[in-house]
């Protein structure tokens, strides 16, 4: 089949369309689970910095919890960060693009011991998914979590 002039521009651009819509980019809201129970516990933001790095801020805890009154806090992490609300609490940085789908080379902060770690991600193919990944030493050792892109 033969497509001629503004025609066959259109349809190449109709063919490409989907996989341009979609760049790969970790930038976004993403929806973090309880290992345990499976339900929703916190949106986080990601963002793309100036410097080509990422960073994760927790935008909003979803207490399954209704005893607590109080914003949920950091008890465990260290210096300035104890007692700081988790809402609003960087948990991802410098965090660098590795290839189309992974990223590494920065931290990640878990307020549930108050512990740094370093991180690698990997994002699905469709972009809706991550998987995050916190480890010591070897990268292939630590543990993981994934995460959904929030619609």
């Amino acid at each position: 089949m033969r497509l001629h002039g503004s025609l066959g521009i259109a349809f190449i651009l109709l063919l490409t369309a989907p996989t341009m819509a979609w760049s790969g980019d970790l930038a976004g809201q993403w929806q973090e689970y309880d290992d345990d129970t499976g339900k929703v516990v916190a949106l986080i933001r990601i963002e793309k910095l100036p410097d080509n790095t990422y960073e994760g801020t927790i935008d909003k805890m979803l207490l399954t919890d209704t005893s607590e009154n109080a914003e949920p806090i950091c008890r465990l992490c260290p210096g300035a960060l104890r007692n700081h609300p988790l809402s609003g609490l960087r948990i991802l940085s410098g965090i660098k693009r590795k290839d189309k789908l992974n990223f590494e080379g920065g931290e990640v902060l878990d307020p549930d011991d108050g512990k740094t770690y370093r991180c690698r991600i990997q994002l699905s193919e469709d972009g809706n998914s991550l998987e995050v990944t916190g480890y010591l030493s070897i990268n292939w050792i630590g543990h993981s979590e994934i995460w959904r892109r929030a619609r």
